[in-house]
């Protein structure tokens, strides 16, 4: 994928973050995204984020919102934790 449509994708992924919109998934737009595509889609809108002034403090690991759970077809059930004894 050419520099300036990843750029552009991770251009319109920032801003609809920004402005709390949902956006088309970019794979139904006829262009053949890799997952190296994805991987530098991402790191672009990071680059926005760290230049719009935020700072990474964490890393976030599995799928919470329930909307993505539903489309990859994951779920986590429940979580306990052992009673004290």
């Amino acid at each position: 994928m050419e520099q300036t449509k990843i750029q552009a994708f991770g251009d319109e992924l920032y801003q609809a973050m920004m402005k709390r919109e949902a956006v088309s998934p970019l794979t139904s737009r006829g262009e053949d995204i890799t997952i190296d595509d994805a991987y530098h889609i991402s790191l672009r809108m990071l680059e926005r984020r760290l230049a719009d002034g935020a700072s990474i403090i964490g890393k976030k690991i599995g799928v919470t919102s329930k909307a993505v759970q539903n489309m990859l077809n994951v779920g986590f059930g429940e979580q306990w934790n052992r009673k004290p004894t």
